[in-house]
């Protein structure tokens, strides 16, 4: 900021004072009525403008300099911080005292060393892409401010994202009316952490919780699920299950949900592990095969062209034919419950949690070296939280009443047949 125009503000400040004897100095009224929403100032000209506000109400107190008459003395300055935009920032602090020798302390000094503004900005720079090991490095260094230290921040960090491991693990599922779960795993470190998302029938989407595995198996999933059940999750309703593929997964939602579970495979996964069996001039013209049988509304329609797919396959790559095949009943199931096309393009494939890792990217990598579990499980929940600040409805969420109809039609049509079976 200019120097002259701090001058000004300044002045401004000091003359924007007029109040009667005995008069508390009003900080929270000086901020409002020279609009200086210090927080959203370069730290340079925000440092200098406290500094401007600290001499208005010594001003106030003791009156102009050489002014004897008052009640309060000036005496001096000495050395003081105040924190900016996260970092604190040296100052000449003015120190006032009575005629019995005792200091009064300066009301707008201890409100601009307040602590909480800190630690939310400190959190807020780390979960936009600034590690803590950076972070002294990346803060700006001015009018000899001196930055946060490592530890500091870091104490800082693991206490937040303590909060939000807490807060994530006990959230209550009772009052969520959810209808889909789509489950998934990330890699950290040497982990896999299984994460559930869930959508209610409105369209909104919640983490429902995560476990950490060696793997994808099929115990951490249960566990998982058997977790979101203690906390209030409905597991009796009928329920839509959307997976990559892995057969760990499948198996822990079979055993958990049994007939109460619909099950859609990604068919983003089921189409680039045909084509990855494939030679590289085939990749475009099956991608586009499988791709078009898959944007086909009619069940039987894309069943067919499928099907046309696999006999194609096997006079080329038997291996690529059989990948196409195994459970390519299962990426047809919103086209078998009669679901429209924006919403089952919502719920064919796991990008709904696919993006909340990719949006938790910049999160994850903040930390330079995983030490323990409770240090990947702090940052996995911190990072599925900040994604979930950014969740939307799924789209096509207008829809959602006809999916919870196919449901509830297709579990007592499997509960019909099973009866007559035995």
């Amino acid at each position: 900021m200019n120097k002259n125009k701090v001058a000004k503000q300044t002045k401004q400040i000091k003359l924007s004072f007029n109040g009667g004897e005995g008069e508390r100095f009003k900080i929270d009224e000086v901020i409002e009525e020279v609009g200086l929403q210090y927080r959203a100032l370069a730290v340079s000209a925000g440092a200098l403008v406290m500094q401007a506000i600290m001499e208005a109400e010594r001003d106030y107190l003791s009156g102009h300099r050489y002014v004897h008459n008052t009640a309060i003395d000036r005496w001096g300055k000495e050395q003081g911080y105040v924190v900016v935009g996260g970092q604190k920032v040296r100052i000449q602090r003015p120190r006032l005292r009575d005629k019995q020798k005792q200091e009064i302390q300066l009301s707008s000094y201890q409100r601009f060393q307040q602590e909480d503004d800190r630690t939310q900005a400190v959190f807020a720079h780390l979960v936009s892409g600034m590690s803590c090991r950076a972070y002294g490095q990346v803060v700006e260094k001015v009018q000899e401010g001196y930055g946060l230290s490592k530890s500091v921040v870091n104490r800082q960090m693991v206490e937040t994202t303590a909060e939000g491991l807490k807060s994530l693990c006990e959230r209550d599922l009772s009052k969520m009316d959810i209808c889909v779960l789509v489950i998934d795993g990330v890699h950290i470190a040497e982990t896999v952490q299984v994460v559930a998302l869930g959508v209610e029938s409105n369209g909104i989407k919640h983490i429902m919780g995560f476990r950490e595995g060696a793997t994808e198996n099929s115990q951490v999933c249960i566990e998982l699920l058997e977790d979101m059940v203690k906390r209030g999750l409905n597991a009796d309703r009928p329920m839509l299950v959307v997976l990559d593929g892995s057969k760990a997964l499948r198996s822990a939602v079979e055993r958990f949900f049994g007939k109460r579970a619909q099950v859609q495979r990604c068919q983003i996964h089921k189409r680039r592990n045909v084509i990855d069996h494939l030679p590289g001039q085939y990749h475009a013209e099956y991608e586009r095969k499988i791709k078009a049988a898959y944007a086909m509304n009619n069940y039987t329609d894309a069943r067919r062209a499928l099907e046309n797919v696999v006999g194609q396959l096997e006079r080329m790559n038997e291996s690529a034919a059989r990948s196409l095949e195994e459970g390519l009943e299962e990426t047809l199931t919103l086209h078998r419950l009669g679901i429209g096309d924006l919403l089952r393009k919502s719920f064919s494939s796991t990008n709904l949690i696919e993006s909340t890792f990719s949006q938790g990217a910049n999160v994850m990598g903040n930390v330079k070296r995983w030490r323990n579990s409770n240090q990947i499980q702090r940052w996995t929940a911190t990072a599925l939280l900040e994604a979930e600040k950014r969740f939307r409805k799924v789209r096509g969420f207008r829809s959602m009443s006809v999916l919870v109809t196919a449901l509830e039609n297709a579990y007592k049509k499997g509960l019909d047949q099973s009866m007559k079976a035995a």
